[in-house]
Order: structure tokens, then C-alpha cells, then sequence
């Protein structure tokens, strides 16, 4: 490449204020005739106005306004052009929080996605940081993919909320990786990845994690009697050594699930089982509680289209056996159930509603306890380009 390419590549983002962009669904693109360069911006804003009711726990009635399940992001795409059947682009994506009551001014920014994806004849390898394997189609859900979900900070919650982590799918989080995902074979493709490990933060010293996490799954898409149908299933499994504490686990899991769009009506559903996973559904923060514990978490979910209107239902539950070793582990029940809207005003704009009821018990061997109980109410936006 010579050097007016290179300065000219360099200058594409800078220039994004200088030129008329053309928009669409997907992202606000940039090109030139004289190049094979590709550069574009995408992004979503979405915001709520959240009204809840904690009167189990912590109780407290708030109305804020804040992020959902999804922060605010924009995410930088340049593609390289093609050479020898291969194509190089490069993808960088911002987020930010809307905060909560006591943290006006102190935004919180965090880059999601930074990675190399490198496609041709053999498949995409992607490099660097990006969003999970496991779980990941689970986490494509209606009611929390594009909503609130569960408010794990309480009334107060100022980073993104938690969607159905813990009440229906375990979270695929976003992590340093090098995955490897197959081209379309009538419908079926299947991912595989080498991740870094999580490491526990409360173990009484220091945490071993000598090999990287792996996740995998597979996925199918077909058509049976004017029905749209997808089926996955993947896996998980990691290493943990507490040196202190003279403990080994692993944390692995599997996951089933299915969509299915008939006509107006689409039904989802999924189960998730795991070991070193608690009921909160989030992996590798917890030695003590997460240690040998027996997970599982499962959502259905059901729609209808009317018009430009999507309207829903959803329940799900996170739960986690109890056990004495090698660490005291209560048993955990979470439930959730919303209600949702999602009604395009425009190709770009979204009104969104939820209406939804938490309960979390916790029980030991000599009682039982709900932690936490909760109804909440949200009606928000979201701008796509």
C-alpha cells in the first residue's frame, strides 16, 4: 500500500464531520471511488425511565433514568481490501453508562470490543476482545436483548442492568479472544474459542488459572411448514486453582435452546446447566460461593407481531443447589417475569416498555429467606445507525 493510501485510510474518521454520510439500519458508511478501503460508524443510544418498588430487602421506591441491558455504544468498523481471497478489517466499540442517583457527573466509559477479524474461503477468525461464545444465542432474546431486565444495583443501578443474568442465561461477557467461526452449510454453523480465564476475586490467596477458558456451539437455522426455526447447543469449561485454600474446580456448562417464528407468533425458550456457576450467572467472581456449585438457568419467552409492534411476555428462573463442601453454599431461587413493547416509530427509532416482578430467595439449613423482591416499570428509546 503506498503512502497517499495509508495517509488516506488514517483520515477516514476525522473526515466523518466533513462529508454527507449515507444512512441505513446498520451503520453510516463511508467510501470512495478511488479506493477499496471501507470504513463506517454504527451504533445504538438506548435510554429508559425506570420506576420501580423494592419492598423486600432493601426497601426503596425510585424513578431514574438510565442505560438498559445494552449501554450506550458506537462501534468503529475499517476493512482492508481483499487480497488473495482474504479480507482484514479491524472493529473498536466505546460504551457508556447512564449513572445512577449519586453519580450524576462521573460517566463511566469502557471499550467492549477490540479486535482483528480476518475472513476468507476457510471461515472468519476473529482476535482480540469481543463478546462470548456460551450462552450467546440464549442471550438474543426479545424481552431483555433490547429492555431492561433485572436491576442488580437495586433502585440505584447505574451501569447497564442485567437483562435475564441469573434469571435465564448466564452471561457471555466480553473478553480477549481468538475464535474461530465456520461458514453457513445450509444453516448450520459452529463457533470455537480460546478465552482468557476469569479469576475469582474473594479466595484467601492467590488464584491459578493456568490454561485459557473454552467455549464452543453450533448452530441451525431451517424452515419446516412456513415456520422459521433455529436450534443451538454449546459448552464451556475452565480451570480454577485457590492455592490458600488447597481447592481445585472447574466451571463448566451446556446449553440447549430454540426460536421459533410462525406467522405472527414467535416462542423462545432455553435451559442452561453448569457446575462452578452460581445462581447469579456470572462466572469467575465468587471462589467461595461458586466453588462445586450446581447451576442451572432457563427462560421462555413469547410474542406477536402487529403491525410495527412486537409485543411480549418472558419468564425465567436462576437457581443453585445447596452444599457443605468443599465450601457452605445456601440454595438460591431468582425468578423474573416481564411484560415488553417494542413499537418502531421509525426505521432508526424504537419505543420500548417492560413491565416486570423479581423475587430472590435464599435458604439454609435452618431457614428461608427472600432477599430481594421487586416490580418495576420502564419506558425508554433507542436510535440505531
Amino acid at each position: 500500500m503506498n503512502t497517499n493510501k495509508k495517509h488516506y485510510a488514517s483520515c477516514l474518521f476525522f473526515m466523518i464531520p466533513l462529508v454527507l454520510p449515507s444512512f441505513s439500519n446498520a451503520d453510516v458508511a463511508l467510501t470512495s471511488a478511488d479506493s477499496d478501503w471501507k470504513a463506517s460508524v454504527s451504533g445504538s443510544l438506548p435510554i429508559f425511565m425506570v420506576i420501580s418498588d423494592f419492598d423486600k430487602g432493601t426497601e426503596e421506591k425510585a424513578t431514574r433514568i438510565m442505560s438498559g441491558f445494552n449501554p450506550v455504544n458506537l462501534t468503529f468498523h475499517v476493512s482492508a481490501p481483499e487480497f488473495n481471497g482474504i479480507t482484514v478489517s479491524s472493529h473498536v466499540q466505546i460504551d457508556t453508562h447512564l449513572q445512577g442517583s449519586q453519580t450524576q457527573n462521573s460517566g463511566t466509559f469502557e471499550s467492549r470490543v477490540a479486535e482483528i477479524k480476518i475472513s476468507g474461503d476457510f471461515g472468519t477468525l476473529n482476535v482480540g476482545k469481543g463478546f462470548g461464545i456460551f450462552n450467546s444465542s440464549a442471550i438474543g432474546d426479545l424481552g431483555s436483548g433490547m429492555g431492561v431486565g433485572l436491576l442488580g444495583g437495586g433502585a440505584d443501578t447505574g451501569n447497564a442492568t442485567g437483562g435475564r443474568i441469573g434469571t435465564g442465561y448466564v452471561y457471555a461477557n466480553f473478553n480477549p479472544r481468538i475464535m474461530y467461526t465456520s461458514h453457513d452449510s445450509n444453516g448450520l454453523t459452529f463457533k470455537v474459542g480460546l478465552f482468557n480465564p476469569e479469576e475469582p476475586t474473594n479466595a484467601a490467596g492467590a488464584v491459578e488459572t493456568a490454561l485459557p477458558r473454552i467455549e464452543g456451539q453450533v448452530n441451525l437455522a431451517f424452515t419446516s411448514n412456513n415456520a422459521d426455526i433455529k436450534l443451538w447447543s454449546g459448552f464451556m469449561w475452565q480451570e480454577v486453582e485457590l492455592i490458600v485454600e488447597d481447592v481445585d474446580y472447574d466451571m463448566r456448562g451446556i446449553d440447549v435452546g430454540f426460536h421459533l417464528d410462525a406467522g405472527l407468533f414467535g416462542l423462545t425458550a432455553a435451559y442452561t446447566d453448569t457446575l462452578g456457576i452460581g445462581a447469579d450467572g456470572l462466572y469467575g467472581f465468587d471462589a467461595i460461593s461458586d466453588a462445586d456449585v450446581d447451576g442451572s438457568q432457563w427462560y421462555i419467552e413469547g410474542d406477536i407481531v402487529v403491525g410495527k409492534s412486537t409485543y411480549g411476555i418472558s419468564y425465567g428462573e436462576g437457581d443453585q443447589d445447596s452444599h457443605t463442601s468443599p465450601f457452605v453454599v445456601p440454595e438460591i431461587k431468582n425468578e423474573l417475569v416481564m411484560l415488553f413493547l417494542r413499537h418502531k416509530i421509525t426505521p432508526n427509532l424504537t419505543v420500548m416498555g417492560e413491565l416486570q416482578k423479581y423475587e430472590s430467595t435464599t435458604k439454609t439449613a435452618a431457614t428461608s429467606i427472600t432477599t430481594t423482591k421487586y416490580n418495576a416499570a420502564a419506558l425508554g428509546f433507542q436510535f440505531d445507525f
